[in-house]
This record gives C-alpha cells, sequence and structure tokens, in this order.
C-alpha cells in the first residue's frame, strides 16, 4: 500500500469463510466471478494492470469506475486502487481448526 498520511482512515473487516485462501482468491481474481459478487469488470491479476468496473449509469455517475491493480501476492494479498484513490487490500490466512 502507498504511504499514509495524517488524514487517511482505514476500515479493517474480517470474515471467516468456509473455504481454503485458494478457493476464495479466485473469486477475487477471476473477472467473471467478480462480476458475480461485485460488477462487470475486466480485471486481471497483474501489478500496474488497469481496468474497469462497471455498473448500471445513474445521474451524475456514468456507471464505470476506473482502476489499477497495485499489489498481487497469490493466493494471500491482493490490493487495487480505485479512481479516486482509495485503496482495497484483501488479505486471505487459513482459519485456525474450530473457528
Amino acid at each position: 500500500m502507498t504511504a499514509r498520511t495524517e488524514n487517511t482512515r482505514s476500515l479493517i473487516f474480517e470474515r471467516q469463510m468456509a473455504h481454503p485462501p485458494e478457493k476464495v482468491w479466485r473469486v477475487l481474481t477471476q473477472p467473471w466471478l467478480i462480476g458475480e459478487w461485485l460488477m462487470k469488470n475486466d480485471f486481471a491479476a497483474k501489478v500496474g494492470h488497469q481496468f474497469t468496473f462497471r455498473a448500471t449509469p445513474l445521474p451524475g455517475w456514468s456507471g464505470v469506475v476506473n482502476c489499477e491493480v497495485v499489489t498481487v501476492e497469490a493466493p494471500r494479498v491482493l490490493a487495487y486502487r480505485w479512481g479516486n484513490g482509495t485503496e482495497s487490500e484483501s488479505g486471505l490466512s487459513p482459519s485456525s481448526p474450530g473457528r
């Protein structure tokens, strides 16, 4: 991720999923699967790849979000920058048994 400034705020969400990290990685990196839960896209898991998310346009919004992949460490870390400069990072790790 990029260097943080004093005006930066972070939100951290943790989720437990009943699937190994490799399976969740597929849902985060395969364009057709991303389209199932987020938006249509032309995503590729390659650092520097510029891609778009596409949704139905609304008044004042074209429905297109330009993004760029900034980190790929398969199958554990994926980060991309949204059009407004916000970065989104997904980190995956196996859950402890019994959780």
